[in-house]
């Protein structure tokens, strides 16, 4: 954890907001923005480090943070939920501080009125089931239970893009302002659901290689009907059934993966 800031990238859109926010003097907006920001992002990487989580980046961005990791896929559910939950747990700590620090008169009712304002908007915003937000990270363990891993990626870009256009249209609906926020938000959160979807069949590849590689240590079994790798789910083992034959995923994969390791 002490080499963590090594991991911190802060992009040239959030340095140019800084900027600008000194020269309209909105500074100290923009930095009780920053400062929930990082308390968000403090849960999430205190988390990921109780359960050993590789972190890999810690980006922050006009947008928010969002932290990479470099690790396998098959990760326990609970460790998943507890890692995605984490950002909105140390928001209601500073939620609980920032009140206690008010009635005791240690910070002033603008900073109080600032932070709080700042933190139910990063909350309710992190909410929302749209990549990349938490909100959509929460669904994605839903789904991996309810679907075999492939289509559940597939439903949730499906489901980020229909939240994300629902957005839009309540927006106008509403005759609110349009800010150039709202246009930074929407063109981030389109940019990363269709990245996230160019994406899928490296994801599915990379899950079913893992599988290949290292296996999976659980009692959870689930029966295919057929050969289709694409029907394997998360965090369960397979018994395929060809033929009135069963086979153990094992086997499937090897006759698939066999030749990549040997070329390899």
């Amino acid at each position: 954890m002490k080499n963590i800031y090594k991991k911190i990238n802060i992009s040239y859109t959030l340095l140019l907001l800084l900027f600008i926010s000194l020269l309209s003097g909105l500074f100290r907006e923009i930095l009780s923005f920053i400062f929930v920001l990082i308390i968000h992002e403090i849960g999430h990487i205190i988390s990921s480090f109780y359960y050993g989580w590789n972190i890999d980046s810690i980006k922050f961005g006009a947008c928010g943070g969002y932290i990479t990791y470099d690790q396998p896929f098959e990760k326990p559910y609970k460790e998943e939920f507890i890692i995605a939950i984490s950002g909105f747990i140390m928001q209601a700590v500073l939620f609980i501080a920032v009140s206690f620090l008010y009635k005791m008169h240690i910070i002033d009712p603008k900073l109080t009125y600032l932070i709080t304002k700042y933190n139910v908007s990063i909350f309710l915003f992190n909410i929302i089931p749209v990549i990349p937000l938490d909100g959509s990270k929460v669904l994605l363990i839903l789904l991996n239970k309810l679907f075999p891993h492939k289509k559940s990626l597939y439903v949730l870009t499906s489901i980020s893009t229909i939240v994300c256009i629902l957005m839009i249209i309540l927006i106008i609906n509403l005759n609110v302002k349009i800010e150039y926020s709202y246009i930074i938000i929407s063109i981030f959160i389109i940019k990363n659901t269709y990245k996230y979807y160019m994406l899928i069949p490296y994801i599915q590849f990379r899950f079913l290689f893992e599988r290949y590689m290292y296996g999976i240590k659980t009692n959870k079994y689930k029966t295919i009907n057929g050969g289709d790798l694409n029907k394997m789910y998360k965090n369960k083992k397979h018994i395929f059934v060809i033929n009135d034959k069963k086979y153990q995923e094992s086997l499937i994969l090897s006759k698939k993966f066999d030749y990549f390791n040997n070329v390899w």
